[in-house]
């Protein structure tokens, strides 16, 4: 998966969530192909994409951890 960020400030980075309003609480928009990512990437002066690794689930976190016993 892929991500787009983008700097707002010098040395402030977020990422892209394809909404006109947004936060750092909003999810980043996520696009299956790194073709994609880069023509929205085109959208932002400062515009780059990054392999995106999704956080895992609650239940994700409670199995790791039952497989860690």
């Amino acid at each position: 998966m892929w991500a787009v960020m983008f700097e707002v400030e010098e040395g402030e980075l977020m990422y892209d969530t394809g909404k006109p309003m947004f936060n750092l609480n909003d999810d980043p928009l996520v696009f299956y192909n790194k073709e994609n990512a880069i023509a929205q990437a085109k959208l932002w002066n400062t515009g780059f994409v990054v392999p995106y690794i999704r956080p895992m689930s609650d239940e994700e976190r409670q199995q790791s951890k039952v497989r860690g016993k």
